[in-house]
């Protein structure tokens, strides 16, 4: 799955937003940084589910990979790349590796955390 959004602020802002524990907990759901030192994390997207995960690679302020587990099913990949423009930054996330019946959930969780993502950039939800 590939979403491509485009976000009225700069390219450090958005970097942020999508890597620290705390603006992460803004949009995505409780984030906390497990593993500080390889970049575990866990983030917990509703009572019921809480997923794990570690950057794989990390080029601040453009992109990272992170290998996403949602045990019992076998890890998935989250790609993320931040794109800058002239006034707009421009973010690319691509989530690979889902089981086929996973395709929905995965999907309603993007689409909704990445509205999310919009508020808070708009300063419409606040910390």
């Amino acid at each position: 799955m590939r979403y491509v959004r485009t976000f009225g602020c700069d390219a450090d802002l958005l970097w942020r937003l999508i890597t620290r524990p705390e603006q992460l907990s803004s949009w995505l759901g409780p984030t906390v940084l497990s593993d500080t030192q390889y970049g575990g994390f866990i983030v917990v997207t509703r009572a019921s589910a809480e997923h794990t995960g570690i950057v794989t690679v990390c080029e601040p302020p453009h992109y990272f990979r992170a290998a996403f587990d949602d045990p019992p099913h076998p890890a998935s990949t989250v790609l993320v790349d931040v794109v800058p423009g002239q006034d707009e930054t421009h973010l690319i996330l691509t989530h690979g590796g889902i089981r086929d019946r996973l395709l929905a959930h995965y999907d309603t969780l993007w689409m909704g955390a990445l509205n999310r993502l919009g508020q808070v950039v708009q300063g419409k939800i606040l910390d």
